[in-house]
């Protein structure tokens, strides 16, 4: 990994807070920049992980806000992206209901669009996977080595995976279709990925927010991936067997993940009934 220069800010009073997510604030930043600054609790490797994919995805996509520079302060680390001025999907999605349908057809194409290109990045989908489900302490050691000797025998591919991939990360600017938030993007098969975004539209809670965004979020979501899977299927032929294979192994890594008691008690219980009928 390379070393990145960050440069210091003493002082934050001066900017405005214009959204936040479970691991981040994000401010505006001048006219045409926003700072995202981490919670002090990220670790800066994954900080500076998420600058050089940033970077690499500006290469490759044109639909990626551009990665300008790493911050710091105080014990805290940021980085300094290109402002998209529109607002995200989810909300345009609840803002207008009866386009609900026609953005969860569109969030399937622009995913498919991601899986097109091959970037060579640090993680593949099973050592990302691994590594997590090393991590979750609510599992046995004998759980662990089921989940990921079941992994081994799961499909090798080199899709480029945003592993994020939800409405709150694709962000809509005169009509134009942006994705964010990359600190996760990985290669393997694009099957895990989309499993993974039915995974957060089953059982993904917000822990920051409106309450009333949370509840109507609660409410659509299913929905909205209902629609988006039965897209992507379309245009790719897939089965839900494909993506199905992959639930264990989400569910079980995203238990290290920054999640509330009550989705992870959800994703527990999923994760001990699929181990019942795993073979040895």
């Amino acid at each position: 990994m390379k070393k990145i220069p960050v440069k210091n800010i003493d002082d934050i009073s001066e900017f405005v807070m214009i959204n936040q997510g479970n691991t981040a604030e994000i401010y505006q930043y001048g006219d045409t920049e926003i700072l995202k600054l981490f919670r002090d609790d990220m670790p800066f490797s994954l900080i500076n992980k998420e600058y050089e994919i940033g970077k690499e995805v500006n290469h490759k996509l044109k639909n990626t806000p551009k990665v300008f520079e790493m911050i710091s302060y105080e014990s805290r680390y940021g980085i300094i992206y290109e402002r998209i001025t529109g607002g995200d999907m989810i909300g345009a999605m609840l803002g207008k209901i009866y386009r609900i349908r026609k953005y969860s057809r569109t969030l399937a194409s622009i995913h498919l669009e991601i899986h097109k290109n091959r970037i060579d990045i640090l993680n593949n989908v099973k050592e990302y996977l691994c590594e997590n489900i090393d991590s979750a302490d609510v599992l046995t050691d004998s759980e662990k080595d089921k989940i990921k000797s079941y992994i081994n025998k799961l499909p090798d591919k080199n899709n480029l995976c945003h592993f994020d991939f939800h409405p709150g990360n694709v962000m809509i600017q005169d009509n134009t279709f942006y994705v964010i938030d990359w600190m996760t993007a990985c290669t393997g098969d694009a099957n895990a990925d989309v499993a993974r975004t039915l995974l957060l539209l089953r059982y993904g809670e917000l822990k920051y927010g409106n309450h009333f965004i949370k509840a109507m979020v609660q409410i659509f979501k299913r929905y909205i991936g209902k629609i988006y899977f039965r897209e992507y299927k379309k245009i790719t032929g897939i089965t839900k067997y494909d993506t199905e294979q992959w639930i264990l192994p989400l569910a079980a890594a995203r238990l290290t993940e920054w999640i509330t008691d009550s989705e992870k008690q959800k994703l527990l219980k999923l994760v001990k009934e699929k181990l019942k009928y795993l073979k040895d």
